[in-house]
């Protein structure tokens, strides 16, 4: 049977959300193919796993203004994924018993060397701000597809990211085999975010039904993207290059 033109349509924008999302994927990061390859302090990761808590803290609270405006099918999608990040059920694919993602977080950075205090109060850089400001006014201004196609490609790229990336280096190098309760966050992510971005992707091109949508979820996911890699470049300067950041003089003749 021929393909239909809405059909063939939906194709194209898959491929180029998808396209977008493969292009800045953060798995190609210099700050992750230094860990990769064990050249980074376990405490550079643990930074990194700060500033997404911190992160987290802005978007998780969004998904509410996606769930006020979004249709059945897509708010039951939703539902299942704050479930799962809650730790009231456990994602797809998993055998363990379900478990609270914040918690994971903490579990790590303490291995990481990190007091809890610390990741909590622990300034957000200027990408992880503008990271974490874009993905809740996507929530709150843009629609439904769009929304969609944006998380796409954030949670799409946490699969090859701890699949390739990061779970091989915490068994060859940072002493941390598959099953360590300290690395369930990223062992966790490497199989939920799986069916989490291919809902999404599923969903989404049900509602960017026209040219104008389209091109405007393109437009986000690519913002999404770079701002994404943007906040790992803060790290890989702070953590890789050793730089310090620039800052307005301080001296009363320089006011």
């Amino acid at each position: 049977m021929a393909e239909t033109s809405t059909g063939a349509t939906q194709r194209r924008t898959l491929s180029r959300i998808k396209a977008i999302r493969d292009r800045w994927h953060t798995k190609r990061h210099p700050f992750f193919t230094e860990f990769g390859k064990g050249r980074l302090p376990l405490r550079a990761m643990g930074l990194y796993m700060a500033q997404h808590y911190q992160f987290v803290q802005h978007a998780l609270p969004s998904f509410g203004l996606l769930l006020a405006k979004a249709p059945a099918d897509v708010r039951r999608a939703v539902i299942e994924n704050l479930a799962e990040e809650a730790g009231v059920t456990a994602g797809h694919g998993e055998s363990h018993a379900p478990h609270d993602h914040i918690e994971d977080i903490f579990a790590f950075t303490r291995a990481a060397g990190l007091k809890d205090k610390e990741v909590r109060t622990l300034p957000m850089t200027p990408a992880w701000w503008a990271r974490s400001l874009h993905y809740v006014a996507t929530m709150r201004n843009e629609p439904v597809g769009v929304i969609l196609a944006m998380q796409a490609t954030q949670e799409g790229q946490q699969v090859a990211l701890n699949v390739e990336v990061t779970l091989p280096a915490f068994v060859r190098h940072y002493g941390y085999p598959r099953g360590s309760s300290a690395i369930a966050f990223f062992e966790e992510h490497a199989e939920a975010d799986e069916e989490h971005s291919r809902r999404q992707l599923e969903l989404c091109v049900r509602y960017i039904d026209t040219p104008v949508l389209q091109a405007r979820a393109l437009v986000v996911a690519e913002e999404a993207c770079m701002l994404r890699w943007a906040s790992i470049t803060d790290l890989y300067r702070s953590e890789v290059l050793k730089e310090k950041p620039v800052l307005p003089p301080t001296s009363r003749g320089n006011r």
